[in-house]
């Protein structure tokens, strides 16, 4: 007897639809069965333009379907905070976006409703599933780099600027409400990956501030009340050092930079923005001279990509596809006691703890326990 798939309802038309949805379709298993919006009209007409057979405009609704096993939350943290909370109580599995949460309070409240629940609950960090990622932290484990010293992590964009806002969809980024900022947001991203990569972070010190007052986005002018940029010095338990910058205004900006260094030498990702399966490169070198050292790129095994049970192609441009698809088989195979699921709840919960501290540590000029 073939065991039915998992069936699938994804809530947002936006992102959720357009880079989730083509991945969880790409995973064995998986059936997309439903799409939510606020609206009955958009509902019907996301599950049309999507080829879903069911539409929604009720999250409550969706989340308290017998039919629906997995319940994939977008939008904004203030919003999913409900979506999440309603799901969990329905005994489903939860697919949550990053930022975690708008706030520690929320971030603790979603994590002991998922424990209170016994279900599998993922959070959207998957920078940590892009194939020269897996392959980095592979290396890093098995010695590659001799030990590990430290590691700096950038991601330095201009998604708005003084002459245009490059994301028009992201400019509720500019609100306090929303649980935003440049370390909320990029730094989010970044500290999940850190958190992956070495564990736990201990303390934290750090600075962030508001550079750009206002961005210009149809017509208007957007005056964010936000952060655009922050530094985070960090101290893991293991009493690594690693270090953030995060900044989404930056002109001219090198997109995303991970760099480790260790005894032997050192490995770097790269990617020209957010990091995708397709676009980011791994350099290493081993070179001990004196000066700038030459980095080699190096070429991902073949291994790191295919995913087990999905058709997803690493070398597609899709927005996140072969990362996202990773996280979702994963997350597949945790719910069919297969493995385990990750970045999970626990882990989203801890990254909410670091980014607060930080925001403390900002505020009072000094290092701030986790």
């Amino acid at each position: 007897m073939i065991a039915r798939p998992l069936r699938v309802g994804i809530i947002s038309a936006a992102w959720g639809a357009r880079a989730h949805l083509p991945a969880w379709r790409s995973v064995d298993g998986i059936e997309v069965t439903a799409i939510c919006t606020s609206r009955p009209e958009t509902a019907a007409k996301a599950a049309k333009d999507f080829g879903v057979a069911r539409a929604f405009h009720d999250f409550c609704d969706m989340a308290a379907d017998p039919d629906i096993d997995i319940v994939d939350c977008g939008t904004r943290p203030p919003l999913r905070y409900a979506m999440v909370m309603a799901a969990l109580g329905a005994g489903k599995h939860v697919y949550n976006g990053v930022p975690f949460a708008k706030d520690l309070t929320d971030a603790r409240a979603m994590t002991a409703a998922w424990r209170a629940a016994g279900t599998v609950a993922v959070v959207d960090a998957f920078m940590q599933a892009v194939p020269a990622m897996v392959q980095m932290k592979a290396m890093v484990d098995a010695g590659w780099l001799g030990g590990v010293f430290g590691a700096d992590i950038a991601f330095e964009v201009p998604l708005f600027s003084a002459a245009q806002t490059n994301v028009p969809g992201y400019v509720w980024f500019a609100d306090a409400a929303n649980g935003a900022s440049a370390g909320r947001n990029l730094g989010s991203h970044m500290l999940n990956l850190l958190v992956h990569f070495f564990g736990p972070v201990a303390s934290v010190a750090a600075d962030m501030s508001l550079a750009l007052k206002e961005w210009p986005a149809d017509g208007d002018l957007i005056r964010p009340e936000v952060p655009d940029r922050a530094s985070m010095l960090l101290r893991h338990a293991s009493g690594l050092p690693t270090r953030v910058e995060a900044n989404w205004c930056k002109i001219g900006g090198d997109g995303f930079r991970f760099s480790v260094w260790g005894s032997k030498g050192r490995l770097e990702a790269r990617a020209p923005v957010f990091p995708m399966a397709h676009d980011t490169q791994l350099f290493g070198t081993r070179n001990a001279a004196l000066g700038s050292a030459p980095m080699d790129a190096i070429t991902l095994e073949p291994d790191y990509l295919r995913i087990p049970g999905c058709r997803a192609v690493a070398d597609r441009p899709e927005t996140g596809l072969f990362a996202l698809a990773s996280i979702f088989a994963a997350m597949r195979d945790a719910i069919h006691a297969k493995g385990a699921a990750s970045p999970d709840f626990a882990q989203g919960l801890h990254v909410q703890e670091v980014v607060e501290a930080a925001v403390r540590a900002s505020d009072e000029r000094s290092w701030v326990n986790v």
